[in-house]
């Protein structure tokens, strides 16, 4: 316990430098066009916090030395909460500026439904396999890689659902787009559903720590997955609700616009 008290704030240079890189580009990109709403760029802002958060904070240790809970955690904020905040404070413009167009068809590929998913997915469950978990933990730069995927994945993932409107990079309609959020969450839950109702600890490394808080592995296994199920549902179902009364809204405007036409 007097280990875990000592645990802070960890400044990897690698990441103070590519969220600062990450975070100027955008600034200079929005500077050019000031087309982009403020909403847009707090959306951002505050998912480049999350990522600090996620990999600077004291969670970053708690989930390298002492907990799979708090790895879970930093996971999930990669995911679920810095990624799509990106997405939503992107602008299609930045898009259409910015990829060059012989790689148009490649990524219009990658984030169309059914890769998307998979690449979500995959990422996820890969880096859960417990030998691959350990081979993170223990060496540095497979970590590192572990990250970034995780992060490239979630901007594939969610883009589906959230990516900008672009002039050459198209998105399902709402009804296909909550199908995709629908069954975005089984992945979820079966994965939740292993780590909750495991009989025994999946990964050896947690086993041989100190557990903070009076948990012993299986337990700490066990919150782990309760994690997974309840805010990733939470995040599906607000997104799931979000788009259907946006898809909502625009086909009433739609339906006032034409029987306005008609009249007129």
């Amino acid at each position: 316990m007097r280990q875990l008290l000592q645990v802070g704030w960890t400044w990897y240079p690698s990441v103070v430098i590519g969220f600062s890189l990450w975070t100027l580009l955008y600034t200079l990109a929005i500077w050019r066009d000031r087309s982009t709403s403020l909403i847009r760029q707090i959306a951002f802002h505050i998912g480049t916090l999350v990522g600090l958060i996620a990999l600077l904070s004291p969670l970053d240790e708690l989930g390298d030395e002492y907990l799979f809970s708090a790895h879970m955690v930093q996971h999930l904020l990669l995911m679920f909460g810095a990624a799509p905040l990106w997405l939503v404070g992107a602008s299609g413009w930045m898009i259409d500026r910015l990829l060059p167009r012989r790689l148009t068809p490649l990524v219009q590929w990658l984030v169309s439904p059914v890769p998307a998913f998979l690449i979500f997915v995959g990422v996820m469950w890969f880096w859960h396999v417990p030998a691959f978990y350990q081979t993170a933990l223990e060496h540095e730069g497979v970590h590192i890689f572990e990250h970034l995927t995780f992060i490239g994945a979630a901007l594939i993932g969610w883009w589906p659902v959230l990516g900008p409107k672009t002039t050459r990079i198209f998105k399902p309609e709402p009804p296909l787009r909550m199908l995709y959020l629908f069954l975005l969450a089984v992945p979820c839950t079966v994965l939740a559903a292993i780590l909750s109702f495991a009989h025994a600890a999946l990964y050896p490394f947690y086993v041989t720590v100190s557990h903070p808080f009076g948990m012993n592995a299986l337990q700490d296994q066990h919150l782990g997955g309760l994690l997974m199920w309840l805010p990733t549902h939470f995040v599906l179902l607000v997104m799931l609700g979000f788009t259907f009364l946006k898809w909502f809204a625009e086909s009433n405007r739609r339906s006032n616009q034409e029987l306005a036409e008609s009249l007129s």
